[in-house]
């Protein structure tokens, strides 16, 4: 037997059965037996190894964990999650927390739900770049300060997703921080960045809430980025970001993701975000 959490790391309670990581979820029957169509006969939904941590609300973090997968682009469009009794047992969470987490998920555009049938991988989004003569993207607003509030600061090992995301082997290690950001003493955007651990072995040792990212980089180990390609996308503060930003929740935010490359064209650092709406915007010049 297992045991589940509350939502804020409260005394565990009994009932939940062990299941695997892997999933299979397959096509819904219709009233005759005869599987829909329109739905592939079986397909495998292949969640990484999930280890909670201590002071980050559990809802949050299976939406990140979950995000992680998404955006690998391993699972097709229109692929069934597993039930919502396997991802609490995989997990080890109650319903309430899990249906938090993928309420956030469905709000953000990574998944859709069908009443009766269950709730499903999104189409990828469609991108408009800024090429060509659209060659200028700014975001407008004062400039962050140096450093910031430490979240999170822990080496791990990359999954298979962040692996993917990074260019590098599963179980590479890395760093994994987390950090609010803050302009002119205001707390305005929410960053986990993913690192690989050789270019910056000694990070545990640095002070991260004083210094920029990019300028301990470069100055203390030598690594110079040259290029980095960003997506911004409108969402809403969950209850994480707008405890940490002091914000109501669902005020207006960008939801960033960022790769950012050494000159050499190595993958420097994975980065997600959110900022403020209601400080910042963005501005695309044209020339």
């Amino acid at each position: 037997m297992e045991w589940s959490r509350d939502d804020h790391g409260g005394a565990p309670k009994p009932g939940l059965t062990a299941c695997s990581n892997v999933y299979t979820s397959g096509a819904m029957p219709k009233a005759d037996g005869a599987p829909d169509p329109n739905e592939s006969a079986s397909r495998s939904f292949d969640l990484a190894a999930f280890h909670a941590q201590p002071a980050v609300a559990l809802h949050h973090q299976i939406k990140e964990d979950l995000v992680l997968h998404l955006r690998s682009e391993r699972f097709a469009p229109g692929l069934a999650l597993p039930s919502e009794a396997a991802l609490c047992a995989h997990y080890g969470v109650s319903r309430g927390t899990l249906r938090r987490a993928l309420a956030d998920l469905v709000s953000d555009g990574y998944l859709e739900r069908h009443r009766g049938r269950g709730t499903f991988v999104t189409r990828s989004k469609l991108e408009s770049g800024v090429v060509g003569a659209y060659n200028r993207f700014h975001l407008v607003g004062p400039p962050l300060d140096a450093g910031g509030r430490i979240l999170q600061r822990r080496r791990i090992r990359a999954s298979k997703d962040i692996g993917a995301m990074l260019d590098v082997k599963t179980g590479t290690q890395l760093w994994m921080l987390e950090r609010v950001r803050f302009t002119q003493g205001t707390p305005v955007g929410l960053q986990t960045s993913f690192i690989p651990f050789d270019l910056c072995p000694g990070l545990a040792r640095q002070d991260l809430a004083a210094l920029h990212l990019i300028d301990l980089l470069r100055e203390v180990y030598g690594v110079h980025l040259g290029s980095a390609r960003e997506y911004v996308e409108p969402t809403v503060a969950d209850g994480y970001a707008a405890r940490h930003l002091g914000i109501r929740l669902r005020t207006p935010l960008f939801q960033i993701e960022r790769t950012t490359y050494t000159v050499a064209g190595v993958i420097a650092e994975y980065r997600r975000a959110v900022l403020r709406g209601d400080i910042y915007r963005y501005r695309i010049e044209l020339r």
